[in-house]
């Protein structure tokens, strides 16, 4: 299948309407973690999903403006740790710019060494497959190398600059 890019000649209105209007699109929440040369690093992404079974791959996107970004980058493998429901301070934690980031929380390191967060109720732990500049964020693709289910709850969503909290009890997947 062939693919076209097709450049507008104007850009779809000022990034301020952009967000607003994306806003409206769920997002769930992780935080990406690698080793990095002097300990731990991690960031808050609202931009993860899940790219192909065969090979298993995900992806995520990181402003290329991010301090972060470099660090996470010299590291290899790399972690993606789905946040809970009730987990919007781990959220905020990651979120913010500072070096402490894995003071406030619960991890350890994998066999290979990437540092998973404790209370993740998803953990995934990923080679470096592929990086693209893409407008002004990169895409970052993972082989997913192992992967965990640690709980069952419903995930961190974020809507429209606030969390939602799907906790209410309620089953509503497909056959139920």
């Amino acid at each position: 299948m062939d693919t076209t890019t097709v450049e507008a000649d104007a850009p779809a209105g000022d990034p301020a309407d952009y967000r607003r209007v994306l806003g409206h699109v769920p997002t769930s929440v992780a935080v990406v973690t690698a080793a990095g040369r002097s300990g731990p690093v991690g960031m808050t992404i609202g931009s993860f999903t899940s790219v192909s079974l065969d090979p298993p791959l995900v992806a995520f996107f990181i402003g290329s403006s991010s301090r972060t970004w470099p660090h996470l980058y010299r590291a290899s493998r790399f972690g993606v740790n789905i946040l809970g429901h009730n987990q919007s301070a781990v959220c905020r934690a990651f979120a913010r710019p500072s070096a402490e980031r894995f003071d406030e929380v619960g991890w350890s390191a994998s066999a290979s060494g990437v540092p998973l967060l404790d209370e993740a109720i998803v953990a995934l732990e990923c080679s470096r497959f592929k990086v693209d500049l893409i407008g002004d964020h990169y895409q970052v693709v993972g082989r997913v190398e192992s992967l965990e289910l640690r709980a069952s709850e419903p995930p961190l969503i974020f809507l429209r600059g606030q969390f939602v909290d799907l906790s209410d009890g309620s089953d509503n997947s497909p056959g139920r």
